[in-house]
């Protein structure tokens, strides 16, 4: 067997120069966003010097290190506790089977495997005919999303009792292969923060052989006559006690800015008890039974007027940059001790590009 092939055989898999490759671009791109911005921006916390120190260490992005994490404000012994998004790549790519990541990224493929808590109506528009088409969002108020899109991107809501040009909608979300949801008004209590958008809970596990715990959660809601509640899309989090189920800090938006009530509507944020906490967090371990090859997974839940609990999607690769940014702390000692307790192995170990693609 030749060197390389012993290299693949046991180390990745995918060639191991491969990822030695895309880490040294990675830098390159960080590094020299870093330099133009701290000669654009000329920013009074933090050097460009000290930039580099954390790239090489935590190979943090610019962002990261300036305004995610300020590590320009941190002791530096308190760096090696928070994980990049560039690190938990490294990781996602190492537990996440490929055949896995495919029930996740398709949107349909996730409502099919996962449907013991999507008590919703839904279609793909590719799969049905035009009849079935206009009869749906002719009787339903109508989520309308891409299959393979994230960030609350291309997301828009059908009112039934709207006029559409039918034949032009059917056709545009073919072309675009979306699939079509009824509309889910979720709890009185969590729709109050935002009465336009359904807000909803985030909850990331760890799970394998049946075992599962909750890394994280968050609170999300949407702002105004918002669709969706994605940060990206303006919508504020609030971290979740996953023992408790109570909010603790303040909210946040993408931009850094802090928010004990919600800047509408007026609810306080901070100190908010999560109904039907145990309800929720026992549904979402339930759910990694239904796939048991996931590691990692964010589950985005909502709670039914009824008391329900409803998947709205699920992502496998779940980012974690603006849970520790809220946390003012690192997740690392958390998913190496949840590691350990879960999967039998520190997953912390597989950031090395010289780690097991997969550890039995």
């Amino acid at each position: 067997m030749s060197i390389k092939s012993k290299l693949i055989e046991i180390y990745h898999h995918r060639p191991i120069w491969h990822e030695i490759k895309q880490l040294k671009e990675e830098r390159k791109d960080y590094w020299e966003e870093a330099v133009k911005r701290f000669e654009e921006e000329k920013p009074v916390h933090g050097s460009l010097s000290e930039y580099r120190e954390a790239l090489d260490k935590n190979r943090v992005a610019y962002d990261e290190y300036m305004l995610f994490f300020q590590f320009w404000r941190l002791d530096k012994k308190l760096w090696k506790d928070y994980i990049s998004e560039t690190e938990m790549r490294c990781i996602y790519r190492k537990t996440v089977d490929s055949s896995v990541r495919g029930y996740f990224f398709n949107k349909a493929k996730t409502l099919q495997v996962f449907r013991k808590y999507v008590h919703r109506k839904w279609i793909s528009a590719k799969d049905v005919t035009f009849e079935v088409f206009s009869e749906f969002v002719s009787s339903l108020d109508c989520i309308v999303k891409p299959v393979y899109g994230s960030l609350g991107e291309g997301v828009m809501k059908l009112k039934k009792e709207e006029p559409k040009d039918l034949p032009q909608l059917y056709q545009y979300c073919r072309e675009n292969i979306m699939i079509v949801e009824e509309f889910v008004t979720g709890c009185e209590e969590l729709e109050s923060f935002n009465p336009p958008t359904l807000n909803t809970i985030r909850v990331i596990t760890i799970s394998k052989d049946g075992k599962c715990e909750p890394i994280a959660a968050l609170f999300r809601m949407g702002r105004g006559d918002q669709v969706v509640d994605n940060t990206s899309q303006g919508g504020i989090f609030v971290m979740i006690d996953v023992d408790s189920g109570v909010t603790i800090k303040e909210g946040t938006d993408k931009d850094g800015n802090k928010y004990s009530c919600h800047p509408i509507t007026g609810k306080i944020i901070t100190g908010y008890r999560i109904p039907l906490w145990d309800k929720i967090i026992e549904a979402c371990k339930e759910l990694t039974t239904m796939l048991p090859e996931i590691v990692f997974v964010g589950w985005d839940i909502c709670l039914l007027p009824n008391g329900e609990v409803e998947l709205i999607e699920a992502n496998s690769t779940p980012n974690v940059k603006y849970i520790q940014e809220s946390l003012k702390k690192g997740l690392k000692p958390r998913i190496s001790a949840l590691g350990k307790e879960v999967l039998g192995y520190d997953p912390l170990k597989l950031i090395s590009v010289w780690s097991r693609s997969y550890v039995n």
